[in-house]
């Protein structure tokens, strides 16, 4: 076993910290509801908002906010995360335009700012 293998893979369970780490947005900022894991329209919407706080902030590149929303995006869909197949299509498509709604937010504010294209576009 090389050092860079997770500790979970090595039979122990992570640590509150490692967690923390792991679930970037699943932690103190938005709190995770039900199971752990993506799995409940309130938790979508806390992790979008909390990516574009983090990117108002400067914690994090547009380049960065847009990658982050586009896999949050994807895994709104249920063949990409089976803990969702519960919830009705129709608040899962409102979920999509909400995160459509701060990526566009986001790539105008970065446009205003002078950042380079390249900066501002992820090819998803």
């Amino acid at each position: 076993m090389s050092e860079y293998e997770l500790p979970y893979r090595k039979g122990k369970s992570l640590t509150e910290e490692e967690k923390e780490k792991r679930y970037k947005y699943l932690g103190k900022e938005v709190i995770d509801v039900g199971d752990e894991g993506l799995d409940s329209i309130p938790e979508f919407y806390g992790i979008a908002n909390a990516i574009w706080r983090d990117w108002k902030e400067g914690k994090i590149t547009t380049k960065t906010a847009i990658g982050r929303l586009l896999l949050l995006k994807r895994l709104s869909y249920k063949k990409n995360n089976r803990k969702i197949a519960d919830i009705p299509e129709e608040d899962l498509e409102e979920v999509r335009k909400f995160i459509d709604y701060i990526m566009q937010v986001i790539r105008n504010e970065s446009r205003r700012k002078g950042e380079p294209e390249e900066e501002r576009i992820v090819e998803g």
